[in-house]
């Protein structure tokens, strides 16, 4: 029996992309799958758990970082880890968003990529 998806609101996953992108140097771009489940198992079916987004509004002017950790957990391990999205607003628009994995006990594993 599935376990029942907690509600948050209006977020879901789904504002999410499936993948981010990393530089090869010259050589382009490569797709990296977002939506995974970050240890070995590499399941694919992800619940969101917790959702913070830090400020929660920009003012529109000048440079405004804004953090997003979206907290998911794996339906095939039930482990839990984090997707941090570290965006830049200049004058209201996004720029830039910079992907982090944390694991489930809030050590960061790196940047995985960037959308």
């Amino acid at each position: 029996m599935k376990s029942k998806v907690r509600i948050l609101g209006e977020k879901s996953l789904d504002e999410l992309p499936d993948q981010v992108f990393v530089a090869l140097g010259r050589r382009g771009m490569e797709g990296i799958p977002l939506k995974e489940c970050t240890y070995a198992c590499d399941g694919d079916e992800l619940s969101l758990v917790d959702f913070d987004r830090r400020p929660e509004t920009i003012k529109g002017q000048g440079l405004e970082p804004v953090v997003e950790d979206w907290q998911v957990r794996c339906e095939k391990c039930g482990r839990t880890f984090t997707i941090r999205c570290k965006i830049r607003y200049v004058d209201g628009a996004r720029i830039d968003t910079m992907v982090n994995l944390m694991d489930d006990k809030g050590v960061d594993l790196g940047w995985l990529g960037s959308f």
